[in-house]
């Protein structure tokens, strides 16, 4: 517990993580226009197991229109009625996954990451109950997994791959895991957050 208790500290202390560069250039050449990217956030829902802490990730409905069959955190686009971002990250995993996440249990943000689906998504850290009982909503997730943090922000299991959009070939990261595969703007989450995260993975 110690151990995890210094992981958080070291997220709380450490300067804020930032996204590749190739992936700002390639938004600028894509969605040009910036300032007409719609407000989002999605939560990183950490839960303490006895192994140490564990990411909560869903797999989004294979009907959605933007990134159907994925591997995502719980989020959404921002409501006016949600006042801040902080609060649609909260609102949207309950939706989801059920999970209520309560503010005090909110350890920070990530800076706000563009997506080629046209949103501007700030990422909430926050931990959870570990006894949590998910309901999810089948119009949003087909299923939740959870990915032990040394495995998740180790460097050795981020890899790159090749992504066609718009007749475009892309280098994106890739995080393999069991019959899953974390990529795209959700790896580009997890890199910016191992920056800011101390973990021992020796």
């Amino acid at each position: 517990m110690l151990v995890q208790h210094h992981m958080l500290s070291r997220f709380l202390l450490a300067q804020p993580g930032q996204y590749d560069r190739s992936h700002q250039r390639r938004i600028q050449q894509l969605l040009p226009n910036s300032s007409r990217l719609k407000p989002a956030a999605v939560m990183i829902p950490l839960v303490a197991r006895p192994d140490g802490y564990h990411v909560i990730l869903t797999r989004r409905a294979n009907h959605l229109k933007h990134h159907p069959g994925q591997v995502a955190f719980p989020g959404g686009r921002f409501e006016t009625e949600d006042g801040e971002l902080m609060n649609t990250a909260i609102r949207e995993t309950q939706e989801e996954i059920g999970i209520l996440c309560d503010k005090k249990d909110i350890l920070g943000q990530l800076p706000a990451l563009p997506t080629l689906s046209g949103y501007m998504v700030t990422p909430f850290l926050s931990t959870v109950a570990a006894s949590y009982q998910p309901v999810l909503d089948p119009n949003e997730v087909d299923s939740i997994f959870e990915v032990p943090v040394t495995f998740l922000l180790n460097p050795r299991n981020m890899r790159t791959q090749r992504f066609t959009f718009k007749g475009k070939e892309h280098t994106i990261y890739a995080i393999p895991y069991q019959e899953y595969s974390i990529w795209g703007a959700t790896a580009q989450i997890v890199k910016a957050l191992s920056h800011q995260i101390w973990v021992d993975n020796r």
